[in-house]
């Protein structure tokens, strides 16, 4: 029981701390600017260090941060634009006059893309720790990753639903736990899609 109280408080404080982390940079990125470069952070750290908290340091985190500033808001700002386009097209579609089968039809696949723009960035997230790739091939072995394993990406979704309800509830939470914890779960949760094209490339190389 005891080590299990101990695990358990060790998991909680972790996501406090990453938390903590991920919002001091985002401040120091202007918000709209840090948040990108903040997470690459977290993931970072994470891969490295894991649940050792006594590892996280805020030098070591600013270095990063500054290392990924251009390259990760650049991919963050291009989905991020994506996803507003799509937006902005559904508003449109949902608009006109005299809907037919062809505006569902579009209504659903700028819906989907939607969700697709997210994803891609997560997978993003998840890559960039291993591989140093330009702006280009960032974005295509993203959108690639999202679908070598279906499986990793169903328990993205369904996690991340589950804590956009638990933030609903405790909003709180979203800001000084939920945060780092999802940061956590996506790295270990997107572990697959890496492996996958860690042993494609080892295998095309030899």
């Amino acid at each position: 029981m005891g080590r299990l109280v101990e695990w358990i408080f060790q998991r909680v404080y972790m996501a406090m701390l990453a938390s903590a982390i991920f919002w001091v940079l985002a401040l120091c990125g202007g918000l709209v600017f840090g948040l990108a470069p903040a997470g690459c952070v977290l993931m970072t750290l994470f891969q490295q260090y894991r649940y050792d908290y006594k590892k996280y340091h805020w030098k070591e985190a600013w270095a990063l941060f500054k290392e990924n500033f251009l390259a990760t808001n650049k991919v963050f700002l291009t989905l991020f634009a994506v996803q507003a386009l799509l937006s902005y097209g559904i508003y449109i579609l949902i608009q006109l006059p005299h809907q037919t089968i062809l505006y569902l039809v579009l209504t659903i696949a700028n819906l989907l893309f939607l969700l697709l723009a997210p994803a891609v960035y997560a997978v993003y997230l998840k890559l960039q720790v291993f591989f140093e790739f330009s702006y280009k091939n960032s974005l295509k072995l993203s959108l690639i990753g999202v679908f070598l394993n279906i499986s990793a990406m169903l328990k993205l979704l369904l996690g991340t639903i589950l804590l956009l309800i638990a933030s609903y509830f405790m909003p709180a939470l979203l800001f000084f736990v939920f945060i780092g914890l999802w940061h956590f779960f996506i790295s270990d949760v997107l572990d697959p899609i890496y492996q996958t094209i860690q042993s494609k490339l080892k295998t095309e190389k030899s």
